[in-house]
């Protein structure tokens, strides 16, 4: 094997006394000047998007989320937001379209649910406590027992309001259109009880068109039960249900969200116990 063997590059030593060829200078300069551009191009991948607006989504309820903006929930997005100047913007739509669109990205909350699924997690402090009630005919139930008398029986619900793990009790769970269509066919006999939120019970009693005595039917408390929004799982998600979950300790701590419920004329939640 033959070994070629190059002639000696002129040293910096010669003329500086430094132990550096001109070609290691050369190296050395190309090397830290890469290494300067890379760290001005490389972007802040560790660094989060900050949240320039907050996107929820949901039905519009009386007393909850006006279609005019006002309402509970609308007024506590935006105290609670507001702590960090974020703007709250409102999507109105179904609530089996609104957990769609939190999936797929185009909206942050989903308000609001007493469960979630995945993608889906739900945020730690509630917007909403309170008992649910059912409406059912007194001749064909006969004397009220409790959650026992629901045994077995068909309970209508509005489309993803109500689960069955939401009674202590085997029911037979149907989802109908709406509340008035559920009260509707309690009515006529066609279902032993409708589930609801009293204010969504009488909601629905208003929209109601069939004549009926109410002395003939009752109304009565079946549990208890919290709602809260739902965010993604995701890194975004984890940071809006942060400044959610912290905005909520602040404004009870500070009296501010109490107001805002007695305002609206709806129950407190407990939030010390969370």
């Amino acid at each position: 094997m033959i070994l070629t063997e190059f002639p000696p590059c002129p040293t910096a030593s010669s003329r500086t006394g430094f132990p550096w060829t001109l070609a290691a200078l050369l190296i050395l300069t190309a090397t830290l000047g890469l290494g300067l551009t890379l760290v001005l191009r490389t972007p802040a991948a560790a660094q989060p998007a900050p949240i320039a607006e907050v996107v929820s989504a949901g039905k519009s309820w009386d007393t909850f989320t006006n279609t005019d903006g006002t309402g509970l929930y609308h007024e506590i997005l935006d105290a609670v937001f507001g702590l960090h100047n974020i703007p709250v913007r409102h999507e109105y739509a179904a609530s089996e379209r609104a957990q769609e669109m939190v999936s797929l990205g185009q909206a942050d909350m989903m308000l609001c649910a007493d469960r979630a699924d995945p993608p889906l997690v739900m945020a730690r402090m509630p917007m909403y406590e309170n008992a649910f009630h059912v409406f059912f005919n007194r001749d064909r139930i006969g004397q009220w027992r409790g959650p026992e008398s629901l045994r077995d029986k068909m309970v209508l619900s509005q489309p993803g309001y109500y689960s069955r793990a939401n009674f202590p009790v085997p029911v037979r769970l149907k989802f109908v259109t709406n509340g008035a269509q559920a009260l509707g066919m309690i009515l006529l006999g066609r279902a032993d009880f409708y589930v609801d939120d009293m204010a969504l019970i009488g909601e629905s009693v208003r929209d109601n068109t069939i004549p009926f005595d109410m002395d003939d039917f009752d109304i009565r408390q079946a549990g208890v039960r919290s709602y809260h929004p739902l965010v993604s799982i995701s890194e975004r998600g984890a940071m809006i249900m942060e400044l959610y979950d912290q905005g909520i300790r602040t404004l009870h701590t500070r009296g501010v969200l109490k107001e805002i419920y007695d305002k609206w004329g709806h129950p407190y939640p407990d939030f010390d116990s969370r």
